[in-house]
């Protein structure tokens, strides 16, 4: 992807973080802005067009929703590509999961290869369409997509130890034993997120998610692929991403972290 001439506003207040972010992003050829506040970011936005926002949601997680429903009001943004990213304890704003908007979330300290990635696919989202053409749909209390979650696992103990997990989410879950099965219940049901495990007998993960973005294709809707891994090396997660997955899970991880992700 060309990059040059693509204007990016990065607000971010720890200057450090936003040193690093902004070597990151100029080595990819951006034109990079900084400001230090959501309220400095908007005055910029405000004055001038950019093709894509960095922000920190600040300790409490409430900053980046913040920005992004300023800047569609009061800087008359009406689609803005936004990568939120989040101090190491912060926690997520849960009106994100109603965000109507391309983004990611990426969770500092930042990783070069990962941020690249997630930039990328990003740039290449199209924007949310309308529920009649199969937009992700949020119940009425609005605390989750509707429909079911697939769960990709092998193993039995993980199967029920995830499927707890999920239940106390609130959400109702398949479970498919291996790559195969995942492709086959994904080609009969919309799933809004499919939780894949990476190492399995036959076809494994990213194979399985590889198939998965080929029925995808075409049509309006695209499952959010989480993968599950004890393998958090630069290859595995290159590979995940490169097959067509969104995020990935490290294990073992707690229900928050789980939460985190369902966004």
């Amino acid at each position: 992807m060309d990059n040059k001439n693509r204007k990016v506003l990065l607000v971010e207040d720890q200057q450090k973080v936003a040193e690093a972010i902004k070597n990151e992003l100029i080595a990819q050829e951006f034109m990079v802005t900084v400001s230090t506040s959501v309220e400095k970011g908007i005055f910029r936005a405000m004055a001038y067009p950019f093709d894509l926002f960095v922000v920190n949601c600040g300790d409490d997680g409430r900053d980046g929703f913040t920005f992004a429903n300023n800047l569609k009001k009061e800087a008359g943004y009406s689609t803005f590509p936004i990568l939120f990213t989040l101090n190491p304890k912060a926690k997520v704003d849960v009106r994100l999961r109603k965000f109507n908007q391309p983004f990611d979330i990426l969770r500092l300290p930042l990783d070069g290869n990962e941020i690249k990635i997630r930039i990328s696919r990003l740039l290449d989202m199209k924007p949310p369409v309308e529920e009649a053409s199969g937009e992700r749909k949020t119940s009425e209390s609005g605390s989750k997509p509707a429909g079911k979650i697939l769960l990709v696992e092998d193993n039995a103990l993980n199967q029920k130890v995830l499927g707890m997990f999920i239940s106390k989410l609130g959400y109702e879950y398949d479970v498919a034993g291996n790559g195969q099965a995942a492709v086959d219940l994904s080609e009969k049901t919309n799933y809004p997120f499919i939780l894949m495990d990476i190492y399995m007998p036959g076809m494994d993960g990213p194979e399985a998610t590889v198939k998965i973005r080929e029925q995808e294709q075409g049509g309006a809707h695209r499952a959010k692929i989480i993968a599950i891994t004890a393998n958090e090396s630069e290859e595995s997660v290159k590979r995940c991403y490169d097959s067509g997955m969104d995020d990935y899970l490290v294990k073992p991880f707690t229900l928050d972290v789980l939460k985190e992700k369902l966004v």
